[in-house]
């Protein structure tokens, strides 16, 4: 079971909601300095996340993202402000 898991619904078409997402997760390379890797499915593309103690995965298809997290031991007093920075990209790139 995940650490964090956070789902957003979204009124977007797919690719719409595919653009929205890998903006987001450049924001995230450029200001976190995450790596993340991004795959285009038929109805569910994929992301993976990482950084030092966070290591996660978002789901998107044409109604919803997903977004989970495994959190290391030195990160999991950090689940709050993950969690909340997390949730405020979604809200924020597909509202």
């Amino acid at each position: 079971m995940p650490d964090i898991r956070i789902e957003k619904r979204h009124n977007l078409d797919l690719q719409t909601a595919r653009s929205q997402a890998k903006k987001w997760l450049e924001e995230a390379k450029m200001q976190f300095g995450v790596n993340a890797v991004y795959h285009e499915g038929v109805d569910t593309d994929t992301a993976t996340v990482n950084t030092s103690g966070v290591d996660g995965r978002a789901f998107l298809d044409a109604d919803k993202v997903i977004f989970e997290a495994d959190l290391a031991f030195l990160a999991k007093p950090l689940k709050g402000v993950i969690s909340s920075g997390i949730q405020e990209g979604l809200d924020r790139y597909f509202a």
